[in-house]
């Protein structure tokens, strides 16, 4: 391959080359998209989870507040109606539902890590603390109104602690109603909502920061996918169109060159290009043998002149009535041979072959070896006024060739033209020229005669 070729080859795109670049900007882009997916999901998963802590802060919250109204609701009705079932209802809470208890245990692992961890677990306890401590007022109002109904309290021993002294009979159960109705049990009542509302407070606080950073790392998250794809589609996009520019659009222009028989003139990726190169260096080559099978096939080796088989074919070609056929034919040709040998012989067929194609040179004259000595030229689309310049043109070529050189044997020529009309055929026309030749041959040759018949 010459060195312009390589030159053309160098300022390719390298197809090898673009493929690991595609492949590997989409291997970056696919982990792009595949990360923000997973940390997107992640951070989902975060703030579902964050939500659902939430909701369970505010019902282990909610459930100290519930507890402590419960055992407020049965304690009363117990004082109220003096029956044991709502005693007994108040302990079941108290010893074994436990919702205080349990909530402060699952706050405490919910909040466990947080900032917020002591303030909110310390609300919460506080509620609890002055929760039990409301409970002592419950043991007293409960065991007043025991003793004043006869009910058997010896299963609950907190409430058997509770000291009643100096409290007459006749105003147990209005004590025991200034117990859990009066302004000491509602101010407590209240500090423990006060507290309960302080564990919301922080709960909401904290939970409302967290939304913030979730929703904000979110939004960074979605923003950096949406960059990503945005660069994908571009990118996609620029591989469709490289691919159109250097390699379909290529492609496509080569076909039509290789169905055309032309070379392949395009510029597309450096593999291309070399394949390109290759075929146009192997077109011109088959041209050029093309040509020089042609030519031979066309030419006489000896004189260069076509042949019988070049004749025949623009023979065919001409228009025969615009036509002049000139026969040539050396005189003595086989004696030169005979007496100078066939070297001498075959120079004179070369200066004859110059001679005639110096002396026609136009564009419609043609000048043919058609066997052995024999010559002959077509000239086409002559007129009238050219008739006469053509018999003195083959005047000269004859006066030419018979003068003396010391080299080789001058010779003559016998010549004989005929003109073509509408009625020739390729072989009318031939025997016209061949008849006029034949008559300076019998009046003694070197000349030449014009058959205008």
């Amino acid at each position: 391959m010459d060195q312009s070729t390589k030159k053309y080859q160098k300022r390719g795109i390298s197809l090898k080359l673009l493929s690991w670049i595609i492949s590997a900007f989409v291997l970056i882009i696919s982990t792009a998209l595949i990360t923000s997916l997973v940390l997107i999901s992640n951070e989902n998963n975060e703030v579902r989870k964050a939500n659902e802590n939430y909701i369970t802060l505010k019902e282990a919250s909610s459930d100290v507040q519930i507890a402590s109204d419960y055992l407020t609701a049965q304690v009363r009705s117990f004082v109220a109606n003096a029956e044991k079932k709502y005693m007994d209802a108040y302990f079941e809470e108290a010893n074994v539902t436990q919702r205080r208890e349990k909530a402060l245990d699952k706050i405490h692992k919910l909040v466990t890590g947080t900032k917020q961890h002591d303030e909110i677990h310390a609300a919460i306890e506080s509620a609890i603390n002055e929760s039990k401590d409301l409970m002592k007022l419950e043991y007293y109002a409960m065991k007043l109104v025991c003793v004043e109904q006869g009910i058997s309290y010896a299963e609950y021993p907190e409430v058997d602690k509770a000291n009643i002294e100096g409290v007459l009979p006749e105003n147990m159960r209005l004590e025991a109603f200034n117990a859990v109705l009066g302004p000491e049990y509602i101010a407590k009542k209240e500090t423990i909502s006060s507290h309960v509302n302080n564990a919301f407070k922080v709960i909401d606080d904290l939970i409302s920061k967290n939304s913030e950073e979730s929703s904000n790392g979110l939004k960074t998250l979605i923003v950096f996918q949406t960059i990503t794809v945005v660069i994908h589609i571009v990118f996609a996009v620029g591989v469709v169109i490289t691919l159109i520019l250097y390699v379909l659009k290529p492609m496509n222009i080569a076909l039509h060159a290789i169905e055309e028989n032309k070379e392949i003139h395009t510029n597309g990726t450096s593999e291309f290009n070399y394949l390109a190169s290759a075929y146009n260096d192997i077109h011109l080559q088959n041209e050029k043998v093309k040509e020089k099978l042609t030519f031979e096939a066309e030419h006489d080796k000896l004189t260069n002149l076509y042949n019988r088989t070049g004749y025949a074919s623009l023979y065919r070609r001409m228009m025969l009535d615009k036509t002049l056929y000139i026969l040539i034919d050396v005189d003595g040709f086989k004696e030169i041979n005979d007496k100078y040998g066939h070297d001498i012989g075959d120079r004179v067929l070369i200066k004859l072959a110059k001679t005639l194609d110096t002396n026609f040179i136009e564009d419609n004259a043609f000048v043919f070896r058609i066997g052995g000595d024999e010559f002959a030229v077509l000239v086409e689309n002559i007129d009238d006024a050219m008739d006469n310049s053509i018999v003195e043109r083959m005047n000269k070529i004859n006066a030419i060739l018979s003068a003396h050189n010391e080299k080789m044997p001058s010779f003559s020529l016998s010549i004989g033209i005929a003109h073509g009309d509408e009625d020739d055929t390729t072989d009318s026309l031939f025997k016209k020229a061949d008849n006029a030749l034949y008559k300076v041959k019998q009046s003694g040759k070197s000349g030449v005669i014009y058959d205008k018949n």
